[in-house]
């Protein structure tokens, strides 16, 4: 008990430290990067835009404030420096992932409200997920192949996140404080993003690269190939992700909470058979879920099949307000479990990343770090694993898939031409770095929407992403000099 007592007060003042010390260095990063003389290819815009986004970088990691109260700061100190119009800053709160993540909590709200979702969880973990490390496994192979129907990963986070918090719920992982609970959460984003790098359908971005490498390097990149190309790297790299959040977040919980007398699958088995037939209710939100999951998983063919296009948002939406229909719904507003602090945080945190996008401060940054290299004097591999760390990495500061591809993919292809380098080499690679944006809430939609359950921090979710992204760089290493060969790329 003498040495638990002096851990925790060695765990507490580290905390205490680390939040002073947040506070001031937040600061020093904002003053230094305000004050320094505009580089010549950079607007004051886009300076203040990069210094703002610096200092509540360094909040959110050191978590020094609170992630909702940084955001506010960050939404004023953008207009006040004039990093973005007062008018475009409060205008984020329209964006369509911030209705999106409403909408996914009400949909959320009303498949835990009925039942059904605690009974779909009871049957997962039931029938594959026993233990701790079962239920990973089976919500990880859940993932990859829903990312073979529905192509996009906000949808399938949508799709997944009340599933997950029922299971959550099953194991009594607690937010903030269980680590299966923030393995669980940063390893679905983990399983969305990097799974969709495999499938070439599985989000715009990867077809608007192909169609670049068409353009420009005049080659026809086939789904087959993308998908023989890609799939390995992406499998390895979930692989890592399990083993890394295995080490990072060591379960607290084995096993569900079991029946005196029974074991645990038998426990799991009785409380599905204690839920009994099921009801009208679950039904309803039943019906209403299979409706969303369709239109979802057939968003290309809308045109087709109703004349009009439904867009993922409008779909989300449109199933929040059958949730709340009499007669047909399940829900009223009191019911809903919408955590407005972290809708907050969200707000904030993507108007500074969309102002980076928007000053033209990220641009200016990769085309920096393009120009810090000798390129012309490196080796083939070294060039190589520059572009594609380059690429990964470049999503710090890039908070939309498309805006990356349109900057990234050209700049590569030209610099694969200009240095007599196979451009497919570099450039499909590249491509499949265009869903690692993995490491921030604001980098995209799935981050927001599972971070907003308050299972994990910035912190966790940085430090975690950085190690699964790190393992996929070097994965891409040993496949320049292997799998690359293999299929004829390099």
């Amino acid at each position: 008990m003498e040495i638990s007592s002096k851990s925790v007060k060695k765990k507490l003042s580290f905390e205490q430290w680390m939040k002073i010390a947040g506070i001031a260095v937040s600061l020093l990063v904002f003053a230094g990067i305000f004050t320094m003389p505009t580089p010549v290819q950079m607007t004051v815009q886009a300076k203040s835009s990069l210094a703002v986004f610096g200092m509540v970088f360094v909040l959110w990691v050191t978590q020094a404030v609170p992630t909702y109260a940084s955001a506010l700061v960050a939404i004023v100190m953008l207009v006040f420096t004039g990093g973005w119009t007062q008018k475009e800053a409060l205008a984020v709160l329209g964006q369509d992932v911030i209705w999106l993540m409403l909408a996914a909590f009400i949909i959320t709200s009303g498949m835990e409200k009925s039942g059904f979702a605690k009974r779909m969880a009871l049957f997962i973990v039931a029938k594959f997920g026993t233990t701790a490390r079962r239920a990973l496994i089976a919500l990880g192979v859940v993932n990859l192949l829903l990312a073979f129907v529905v192509p996009s990963t906000t949808a399938r986070a949508a799709m997944l996140l009340p599933i997950c918090l029922m299971i959550l719920q099953v194991y009594q992982a607690e937010p903030g404080k269980s680590n299966f609970g923030k393995q669980l959460m940063i390893q679905e984003i983990h399983f969305n993003n990097i799974s969709t790098s495999g499938i070439l359908t599985a989000t715009a971005g990867q077809i608007m690269a192909v169609s670049y490498i068409l353009d420009m390097a005049e080659v026809d990149v086939t789904w087959g190939q993308w998908f023989m190309a890609s799939m390995p790297i992406a499998v390895l790299t979930l692989i890592a992700s399990f083993i890394i959040g295995e080490l990072l977040f060591k379960s607290e919980v084995k096993l569900p909470p079991v029946t005196e007398g029974k074991s645990a699958s038998e426990s799991l088995k009785a409380q599905l058979k204690e839920l009994g037939p099921i009801t009208s209710t679950e039904i309803k939100a039943l019906c209403i879920f299979a409706v969303t999951v369709f239109l979802w998983a057939t968003d290309g063919y809308h045109l087709d099949l109703f004349g009009f296009q439904i867009s993922l948002v409008m779909v989300a939406i449109f199933a929040s307000a059958l949730f709340f229909l009499p007669y047909i719904g399940v829900l009223n507003w009191k019911e809903t479990k919408i955590p407005w602090d972290l809708m907050v945080f969200s707000a904030g945190a993507y108007a500074v990343g969309l102002s980076l996008d928007a000053s033209g401060a990220a641009s200016f940054l990769l085309n920096t770090v393009f120009d810090k290299f000798n390129l012309e004097a490196l080796s083939p591999f070294a060039l190589f694993m520059i572009v594609m760390f380059v690429a990964s990495f470049s999503h710090l500061v890039f908070t939309s898939k498309t805006v990356r591809v349109v900057i990234l993919l050209p700049a590569i292809i030209l610099i694969a031409n200009k240095l007599g380098v196979n451009p497919v080499l570099l450039a499909l690679p590249a491509s499949f770095t265009i869903c690692d944006s993995i490491t921030l809430p604001p980098h995209c939609k799935p981050n927001l929407i599972f971070y907003s359950t308050g299972y994990f921090s910035v912190k966790d979710q940085f430090i975690y992403g950085m190690l699964v992204l790190a393992a996929k760089w070097l994965i891409f290493g040993l496949a320049y000099f292997t799998w690359f060969r293999v299929i004829g790329l390099v």
